[in-house]
């Protein structure tokens, strides 16, 4: 039986940690031995890891804390492969791999774009940074790159060779993540989905529908946590529009209020893949999104699957909103493209990776 470790800074409600508990799923069907290993205790996630699937917390503060453990592990339990994703378990689970040799394959999972962890920093400390990144990624077996843009990025960023690294795109997430279609959709309801951080850009989203309201009647629901939480909710102050707008904090089952919703929205600045656009389509609802780098044009095909409009513009993003809700434009049936996000094909290209 192969044994397969996957390893993750915490079970958080990210894009990234519900792809690999699909993932393991299917694994462990497949009958693959499968460890979830986890470098901080919780998250809202733990009570989601799949029956049969062994889960290992490491209860350090930060990800990079969790190097001797995870090597330590992988001396004793010397499982076949290695699976991390997100940039810190990545540099992690190479550093680990490095203290704990052995015949074991080691795959990182690339989940954003690489140059803009670095931004427009020319420090020393930054370039030290880069530099020790690209000997640790040049140190795997394969990188992982979660769309077209992604690969682009890692390829423009670290000093690795291009035949190492595999476009393997995000799986839709399985039923217990995905609404069951049989929900009535609600007129004028907007939603959206994402953590409440700046690369999100909201501000853009609460700016555009503001522009809607001005000329249609509308309620948006946001689905997600962070920092911004409160000054977002200011701007809607400002903006007049506080009785329309509902933030709705982190929600286990998206799908439900995809399902529900007149129009799904995504304004984010750069996005590796935007496993909630694929979400939204699996379930039906029409999508509006930002062009921004990254891999959203690849999961909507160029704007054949949904309308794209520039980051940051919101007045393009307004008249967008409302074609939707005037029905004046229509989309394509994604059920054909949606096939390349199967997770049963997906599952089986990270098997090749991981076990050739």
């Amino acid at each position: 039986m192969k044994h397969l470790a996957v390893f993750l800074p915490s079970l958080g409600g990210g894009g990234a940690e519900k792809v690999m508990l699909t993932l393991v799923e299917h694994f462990t069907a497949r009958g693959v031995r499968c460890d979830l290993v986890v470098a901080i205790n919780g998250g809202q996630l733990t009570d989601q890891v799949p029956p049969g699937v062994r889960l290992i917390e490491f209860g350090k503060r930060k990800t990079i804390h969790a190097v001797a453990a995870l090597a330590n592990y992988l001396r004793r339990d010397k499982p076949d492969a290695l699976l991390a994703t997100v940039f810190s378990a990545n540099t992690c689970a190479l550093l680990a791999s490095a203290l704990a040799p052995g015949k074991r394959r080691t795959v990182v999972c690339e989940s954003s774009l690489s140059e803009m962890a670095y931004g427009d920093d020319v420090s020393v400390r930054v370039q030290v940074n880069r530099m020790l990144a690209s000997a640790l990624y040049r140190k795997a077996h394969k990188i992982v790159a979660i769309s077209k843009g992604v690969r682009e990025s890692i390829l423009r960023t670290y000093s690795v060779r291009e035949s190492d690294v595999r476009i393997i795109y995000n799986p839709i997430c399985s039923a217990r993540n995905l609404g069951n279609g049989v929900h009535k959709r609600r007129d004028n309801l907007l939603v959206a989905c994402g953590r409440l951080e700046p690369p999100k850009d909201y501000p853009t989203m609460l700016r555009a529908f503001a522009r809607v309201l001005q000329q249609h009647d509308a309620r948006l629901r946001i689905l997600g946590q962070g920092s911004l939480r409160e000054v977002l909710e200011q701007q809607c102050a400002d903006l007049g529009i506080t009785d329309r707008v509902i933030f709705e904090g982190f929600v286990r089952d998206p799908g439900r209020r995809m399902c529900e919703a007149t129009v799904f929205l995504h304004t984010a600045s750069f996005e590796g893949f935007g496993l909630v656009l694929a979400e939204a389509l699996a379930n039906g609802c029409p999508v509006v999104a930002t062009d921004c780098p990254g891999g959203v044009r690849e999961v909507l095909d160029g704007g054949k699957y949904g309308i794209l409009v520039p980051v940051g513009d919101d007045a393009a993003l307004a008249n967008a909103i409302l074609s939707v809700l005037r029905k004046e434009v229509k989309v394509s049936d994604p059920s054909e493209h949606l096939h390349k996000f199967d997770t049963e094909c997906v599952a089986e290209q990270y098997m090749e990776v991981l076990f050739q």
